[in-house]
């Protein structure tokens, strides 16, 4: 397992280096800050390795949607019930009504695609090749452009949801793995300007929210597993963060099926990891 960071420069030129997960990654990021004299930004993923082996075996898969466009609803008049929202961390509201989108072009070649709001849009081939399969757990509901419904895309919505399990690690970056609860008011520099940053909250002690980042593989609960049938669905805990226009999102997963007909039919938008199904540990008392 390695991690990809993407270093950019003060003149925007960029490199990415990829380095193994252990404990000298942020002793190695201070050395290359020094080579750029401090100048640095960077964004990093975590991406794994996989054999044909392991994921023959494999029964649940993480879906990962790797195009993210704009708008987003909020932006263009969705309404939304904050009311049902987590008052501490805002994770959970609903979506009231249809998804309105000034424009949806912006989707390009893919077939799977989210808003940096976390609504999810497919292409109607998409939601054909669901049908033809017989996949399970999708709803598929209309996206007004200008007031009219697309007829080339619609909103995902996955029905069922599943619990994380405590094996899951978050944290904060890639280099600062503490899963903290929030983080104060604070001041900084982006390009020469002093921007003030809003309290956060990335744990909730509702248990909504369970970091701002995922920096491990998923780990499912085998009996919120086994209560659903489901070809699709999401996490009943959050990730991320209230900022702006962003909210807490649920993490996504997949059986078999769906994974198989995602590859067969070359679907574009979607990248996958091994989600593993954890069993409750029991102990033996004598």
């Amino acid at each position: 397992m390695d991690a990809n960071i993407q270093v950019m420069a003060e003149d925007h030129s960029y490199a990415t280096i990829v380095l193994p997960i252990d404990n000298n990654n942020k002793d190695r990021w201070h050395r290359i800050e020094e080579i750029v004299d401090g100048r640095a930004y960077y964004d990093w993923d975590v991406f794994y390795k996989y054999t044909d082996e392991e994921f023959a075996k494999a029964r649940l898969f993480r879906v990962r949607i790797n195009k993210t466009v704009e708008p987003c609803g909020e932006e263009c008049g969705t309404v939304y019930d904050d009311r049902q929202a987590c008052p501490i961390c805002g994770s959970g509201r609903v979506q009231k009504g249809p998804l309105i989108l000034s424009k949806v072009s912006t989707l390009g070649k893919v077939d799977v695609c989210k808003t940096i709001g976390g609504e999810i849009i497919v292409s109607k081939r998409f939601q054909e090749l669901v049908g033809k399969y017989s996949l399970r757990g999708m709803l598929f509901l209309p996206i007004l452009v200008k007031g009219i419904p697309s007829q080339l895309f619609m909103q995902l919505t996955a029905k069922d949801s599943v619990d994380i399990s405590h094996e899951t690690r978050f944290g904060i970056d890639y280099f600062d793995s503490v899963n903290i609860p929030y983080n104060d008011e604070r001041k900084i520099n982006i390009c020469g300007h002093e921007i003030t940053m809003p309290k956060e909250i990335y744990v909730c002690p509702n248990q909504d929210l369970m970091g701002l980042n995922l920096l491990s593989e998923l780990y499912i609960t085998e009996e919120s597993y086994q209560s659903h049938s489901f070809d699709l669905a999401r996490t009943a805990q959050y990730v991320g963060v209230k900022r702006g226009l962003l909210r807490p999102e649920p993490l996504y997963v997949c059986t078999k099926a769906f994974y198989e007909m995602v590859k067969h039919e070359k679907i574009l938008g979607m990248d996958f990891e091994i989600a593993k199904i954890v069993k409750p540990k029991t102990y033996c008392l004598s």
